[in-house]
């Protein structure tokens, strides 16, 4: 039986008070998230939404499959947003800028109704070619055939969800959106969890539920902050939880027979927890970056010496030695040496002691020692997720997920607590100030 089958079936139940206590939980961090959004500079602020919502289109494509230019994204979403202190070098095509007024549009326009026009205007935006790699789909328009979710070779299939006949998806689509506009009591967490949940369900589409469905499920998270901008991606989270994602979902599609969401709702929900964390440290990184580039922006520095230090910044290499440089700027080794010797006489890098072959270096991200004087109780910790870094600023908590990497040299004595002072938390020097 699948959960289209019993009758009623988007008229769900579940444990209300269980929910509610989740939702509220996630909700308060969230409004943590957009109170350190709001103590930003404007262009700090939008240097955050690009590189969010960059993450949020790259992975929802990326959960089916499909690998998009993460260069050529941010471009289109900078031109979109009007962003000019930001550099981008991707290439513009009308695919990428299709995939982003989408998103924008869901978004930005959370408030505006959800119709027939919309949903098939983003279809069309998703296959501009009307196919589906070299298949040939419906597109602006609902499925004409019917559908079946099956992974395994030929003859070995398993099906992992049958959806509802074609002759009822238009609807189902109706009853579906007449829901999604309505006050129906539910906040917009519990909301997006649901609408998910129906959109997929249905499977309205050839191709591209899932990535409507995530964009359904984002316009009403997005209605949180009434539009103002979404700091935080569920589905970078759901691509990396993909397998317990399609675990869970194909669980409920199969056996919700009672009605009863509870299970789905409680991983949604705990999902987006974990989004909203990932966006903190995402965050951290885009101010301390931020915050780099302007203690620095007077240093002559080379084109190499910032495309190489940028990819430090954005933390894709984790070690910063000479060889690493070299691969990275694609330079001989001795080229990579003076590069970063350059850079210590600069201020802008120190070399980590106790080595003398490969020796590492580390970014100093503000200049001022005087910085560090705000802090107080400065130590590492266990947490959920990893270690943490905690510290009193100026009489305030304040606390940042550190990488395996750097807790191993903090262990190890090769980096002290205010080496990681200075790496994970240079952001507050600019809010103080």
């Amino acid at each position: 039986m699948w959960i289209y089958e019993r009758y009623d079936w988007m008229h769900f139940n579940w444990d209300k008070d269980k929910i509610a206590a989740l939702a509220e939980k996630v909700s308060a961090s969230i409004g943590f998230l957009h109170g350190r959004i709001a103590s930003l500079a404007d262009d700090d602020r939008s240097g955050a939404s690009v590189e969010i919502l960059t993450q949020d289109i790259v992975s929802s494509f990326r959960i089916e499959g499909i690998s998009l230019n993460t260069d050529d994204v941010r471009s289109s979403i900078v031109r979109r947003l009007g962003v000019t202190h930001i550099e981008t070098t991707g290439t513009f095509t009308h695919f990428m800028e299709g995939v982003v007024d989408m998103m924008l549009d869901a978004t930005r326009n959370c408030n505006a109704p959800l119709d027939r026009e919309r949903i098939f205007g983003w279809h069309s935006a998703l296959f501009p070619t009307g196919k589906s790699g070299s298949y040939p789909i419906t597109v602006g328009n609902y499925r004409n055939g019917d559908v079946q979710v099956i992974s395994g070779s030929m003859g070995r299939e398993i099906v992992h969800y049958m959806a509802p006949p074609a002759s009822d998806v238009n609807d189902y689509m109706e009853e579906f959106m007449y829901w999604f506009n309505s006050e129906n009591g539910i906040s917009h967490i519990i909301r997006s969890a649901i609408a998910h949940l129906i959109f997929v369900s249905i499977h309205p589409f050839d191709d591209g539920n899932g990535r409507i469905g995530r964009a359904i499920a984002d316009m009403a998270l997005a209605a949180i902050d009434g539009g103002k901008g979404r700091f935080f991606s569920m589905s970078r989270e759901i691509e990396k939880e993909k397998k317990e994602y399609y675990s869970i979902l194909e669980k409920t599609q199969r056996f919700c027979y009672n009605g009863d969401i509870t299970p789905w709702l409680e991983w949604y929900i705990a999902c987006l927890g974990r989004a909203v964390d990932s966006s903190l440290e995402t965050l951290s990184g885009i101010l301390n970056k931020s915050v780099f580039w302007r203690e620095f922006s007077e240093v002559d520095l080379s084109k190499r010496q910032k495309k190489v230090l940028n990819i430090f910044l954005d933390g894709k290499e984790a070690k910063l030695t000479a060889q690493n440089w070299s691969r990275l700027g694609s330079v001989s080794l001795d080229t990579a040496l003076r590069d970063i010797d350059d850079l210590v006489k600069k201020g802008i890098l120190s070399a980590y002691p106790g080595k003398r072959r490969k020796v590492e270096y580390a970014i100093n991200y503000v200049k001022a020692d005087e910085f560090l004087e705000h802090f107080l109780d400065v130590h590492v910790e266990p947490g959920e997720r990893g270690h943490y870094l905690a510290a009193t600023y100026d009489g305030t908590e304040v606390r940042e997920r550190i990488s395996d990497l750097d807790f191993e040299q903090y262990e190890s004595g090769s980096i002290s607590s205010l080496d990681l002072i200075h790496k994970y938390m240079a952001y507050l020097s600019a809010i103080s100030g």
